[in-house]
């Protein structure tokens, strides 16, 4: 589901159980409001598995926008304002 919107069905146990755990660590993760310990821990682990020179990282809300994010940046490299998608 989107942002706002958690799709947990009927109150399985297990689902309660999973649910639980995880608020008790942190209960959101929007890295465009605030920075949380959880989330740069995250981002570290990210950073210790990518490719020699890929150095920066960004999170998204949705696939929308790192499309977007993805078309900007190609531009801006590439210095040519039209690409195909």
């Amino acid at each position: 589901s989107g942002i706002g919107v958690n799709n947990l069905g009927h109150s399985h146990p297990r689902i309660v159980d999973a649910v639980l755990k995880q608020v008790s660590k942190i209960s959101h993760f929007q890295v465009n409001i605030g920075c949380h310990r959880t989330g740069l821990e995250y981002i570290e682990k990210l950073a210790g598995v990518t490719p020699p020179g890929l150095d920066n990282i960004f999170l998204w809300n949705s696939g929308a926008e790192a499309v977007e994010a993805s078309i900007k940046v190609a531009r801006m490299t590439s210095r040519k304002s039209n690409i195909i998608v």
